[in-house]
């Protein structure tokens, strides 16, 4: 899962920037503005139905009846969804080519309504999801390279990102069929009724937090211009690669926390402070260096047309540095079964967000939007740890100090060195950051012995499976 989120986010990277260079800042603008959409309308297809798929595909591998009425109920909403759409597109201001856009990209919700992740993640196969987002990224790179040639062709983009999906379901539904047998849509609304009492819970946090990152681009499309929307979508779209971060410590941390809450809870307290810790060393160095190198890093990447992201961008590093440790504390909220505080807070924050885009998008355009989600991540970083602490009493911003300071010399050393190539530039200020780190004593060896621990004891783990 580690490997093809990387992968796969490399490739929606490269996608990105290809997008950017043929369409200019216009065109990406109307790109951004129909992914935007497309987000909330998978969200709403799927109210945390695939979280809680997940969850009881674990407790009964082999009833496949729960999974059959899943997807039917799965399907029954992405035809209502996918119809408010349809309608909802004709009110939509802007050019035809606008809701053309966004009804193409809507056809995606039909292969997700059949896509078998949340089975495969249940049955602890994750090899085959791995496959299949690679396979989906690939397909949609590889389209765009063939059939996207400048602006007149810019419909080729949400038809490629449709067919990428479709290619995706396609191949985890032949996974499925060879390893388990047959498969069929189940349509229960008894049992509709259970299963949705059930997920909404879980849904609801899912789409409020999904609020933060899609609204921007909505209200400065709707406010602003395609061009504003293109200028914060590629100040974005690099935090959101540097953001791997954020999902690679969910995926092998979340459990551990659950399994200590039942088992060791003792322990809780110090592996809060470890990835506190750890975050911190990681993120504050990447938004520092980023601030510095922010006008070559936009410039090699989309070009001179995105010269207004660079300032975006910087705003958004902030945000670059929260996002992961808030999501430290909510998770760790979930894994210590406090779902109903992680869903107030997410609650609070995604209102206040809502708010701070409309206000400070009206008032300081890009800036404003960018400015809102740091405000409102920043909010939600409070809460959380406030409701954590709680049931668990660790520190915090007391680990902030040490990568900080190191940070600052090799920000100094670029500043220095700045009309050096850009990679070596980078290497440098990684060389110095580490070193200055490390004479600080920014971590022990029982600190890195502990992180080997972690990974060793997973790999015993999933060796006995």
């Amino acid at each position: 899962m580690f490997i093809s989120d990387g992968i796969t986010r490399l490739i929606g990277f490269a996608a990105t920037v290809y997008i950017a260079r043929l369409l200019a800042v216009e065109g990406f603008g109307l790109i951004s503005y129909g992914v935007a959409f497309i987000s909330y309308a998978l969200l709403f297809a799927n109210p945390g139905l695939t979280v809680i798929g997940a969850r009881e595909v674990a407790k009964a591998p082999q009833d496949r009846r729960f999974i059959e009425e899943t997807l039917g109920l799965r399907l029954m909403l992405t035809i209502v969804i996918f119809t408010i759409f349809f309608v909802g597109t004709r009110f939509i201001p802007g050019e035809n080519t606008t809701r053309q856009i966004i009804l193409v990209y809507a056809l995606a919700l039909f292969p997700f309504a059949i896509l078998l992740e949340f089975v495969f993640q249940g049955r602890e196969e994750m090899q085959y999801i791995g496959v299949g987002r690679i396979l989906q990224s690939g397909v949609y790179l590889a389209l765009l390279v063939l059939f996207l040639k400048g602006a007149r062709d810019i419909l080729v983009v949400p038809i490629s990102f449709v067919i990428g999906y479709v290619i995706s379901t396609l191949f985890l539904i032949v996974i499925f069929l060879k390893r388990y047998g047959s498969l069929r849509l189940r349509f229960s609304f008894s049992q509709w009724r259970m299963i949705l009492t059930a997920a909404i819970p879980v849904g609801l946090a899912i789409i409020f937090n999904q609020v933060t990152i899609s609204l921007p681009p909505i209200v400065l499309g709707i406010f602003e211009t395609s061009y504003e929307v293109g200028i914060f979508s590629a100040g974005y779209k690099i935090v959101f690669m540097l953001l791997i971060i954020e999902r690679v410590f969910y995926y092998v941390f979340f459990p551990i926390l659950s399994k200590q809450h039942v088992q060791n809870p003792e322990k809780l307290k110090g592996n809060f402070n470890l990835l506190t810790r750890f975050l911190f060393a990681l993120t504050i160095p990447l938004a520092i260096g980023g601030l510095i190198l922010a006008p070559r890093l936009i410039n090699l990447i989309y070009g001179h047309a995105f010269h207004g992201a660079i300032n975006v961008f910087r705003i958004l590093l902030l945000y670059f540095i929260i996002v992961p440790i808030n999501t430290v504390f909510g998770y760790g909220l979930v894994a210590i079964d406090q779902e109903r505080r992680f869903f107030k807070v997410i609650s609070i924050t995604a209102l206040l967000n809502t708010v701070l885009i409309v206000l400070l998008g009206l008032r300081f355009s890009v800036y404003g939007a960018a400015t809102a989600l740091c405000i409102s991540e920043l909010a939600s970083i409070v809460l959380m740890k406030r409701e954590l602490r709680k049931f668990v009493r660790f520190r915090a911003l007391g680990f902030v100090f040490k990568p900080l300071l190191a940070s600052l010399f090799m920000a100094a050393g670029l500043v220095l060195l700045l009309q050096w190539n850009l990679i070596i530039l980078m290497l440098t200020g990684v060389i110095v950051y580490v070193a200055i780190l490390y004479v600080i004593q920014g971590f022990t060896r029982y600190d890195v012995a502990n992180i080997k621990q972690i990974f060793a004891k997973k790999s015993s783990d999933r060796t006995k499976k």
